[in-house]
């Protein structure tokens, strides 16, 4: 019997097209502008930095 394999983090794929995704990349890196302008440091601060580094990874794949 091979042992139980856990996820740590929530996995999701989504496609999405250009323009939707450099309107979240906006949404997402006016939160983490927020967050730094008020020195919070919340659980959200990391999913905010991996949701805009995939989408600028993916931005940068398909030009």
């Amino acid at each position: 019997m091979a042992p139980w394999v856990d996820t740590l983090e929530p996995v999701v794929r989504v496609e999405l097209e250009r323009v939707e995704a450099l309107e979240l990349l906006g949404m997402t890196l006016a939160h983490l502008n927020d967050a730094e302008a008020r020195t919070e440091i919340s659980p959200r601060v990391p999913l905010l930095l991996a949701i805009r580094d995939k989408l600028a990874f993916g931005l940068r794949e398909e030009t």
